[in-house]
């Protein structure tokens, strides 16, 4: 079950790579203001506050703590934010930018965010360098390769031109393959037994403090965007939208590598699940 997963991850960010589009963000890179704070948000800010938010709650299994944590130290969503920004007639170049840039640069601050916030009172360690390197393997480098082969000019740049034909079949192999993972991982869980220790009060007190996070996410970049950074309003859409938001893909790729003593990965995967549909 876990090799398919990790096969799953690396094909879900090799699809990614493939239609990760880059030209529009070239022309904005000068708006760094709000994209360094887009990013500064996305990989400290709103880790930690969603974390220092979570840790004195009450909630039971353990397992569902921790996979709010980890949910909430991944970078932000990597379809959903920029597209949010281009509906809503924000700067969609500059939402594309921070998008793009906190996906990569989430893979090396993921781990060490988890190692700072997630001890869980001790009982619980993520080993820095060992998640450092199966995320870049798992994320980084099938995100890179998929890049790399887009924007290969051979055949008249004939791959990009493939997948802007087979767009939507490429973002429904994509869904259909991230639905399949947290689906195994529960099956696990149902299967051992494990879930038995979720409760309904437990999974409404996860769907709680998963909506108030993310409405604080919402307040937090709009009130710095609007009244610290004074953004115009396209470039303070970019921000909010993107910044806000925190992907599943990331957190599940986390916990397929967590060590079986911090407990079932299934039940940390439904906080994630949650958290993701909550957005």
């Amino acid at each position: 079950g876990e090799y398919l997963s990790i096969t799953c991850f690396v094909v879900i960010f090799f699809l990614g790579g493939l239609k990760l589009k880059t030209e529009e963000a070239k022309a904005d890179a000068a708006t760094y203001k709000t994209v360094f704070f887009g990013l500064f948000s996305i990989l400290v800010c709103t880790s930690l506050l969603g974390s220092a938010l979570t840790f004195p709650i009450p909630i039971s299994p353990p397992e569902f703590k921790l996979g709010l944590i980890v949910f909430f130290c991944a970078p932000c969503t990597i379809n959903s934010g920029a597209l949010l920004t281009m509906h809503a007639k924000g700067n969609f170049a500059v939402a594309l930018l921070i998008t793009v840039s906190a996906n990569i640069l989430g893979v090396f601050t993921c781990p060490l965010l988890l190692s700072f916030v997630a001890d869980l009172g001790g009982s619980v360690e993520f080993p820095v360098g060992a998640l450092l390197w199966k995320l870049t393997l798992t994320i980084f480098a099938p995100l890179l390769l998929g890049k790399a082969l887009r924007e290969m000019p051979a055949g008249d740049f004939a791959v990009k031109r493939a997948v802007a034909n087979s767009s939507k079949s490429i973002s429904i192999l994509s869904n259909l393959l991230l639905v399949m993972i947290p689906f195994m991982k529960i099956s696990f869980t149902v299967e051992s037994g494990a879930l038995g220790l979720a409760k309904p009060r437990d999974l409404l007190a996860v769907t709680a403090v998963a909506s108030t996070v993310h409405v604080l996410f919402l307040v937090f970049n709009y009130c710095i965007g609007r009244f610290l950074l004074r953004l115009p309003l396209p470039l303070l859409k970019a921000l909010v939208l993107t910044a806000s938001s925190k992907t599943i893909g990331t957190s599940l790729v986390v916990l397929t590598f967590v060590e079986p003593s911090a407990g079932d990965a299934g039940l940390m995967a439904i906080p994630c699940i949650i958290g993701h549909l909550e957005q």
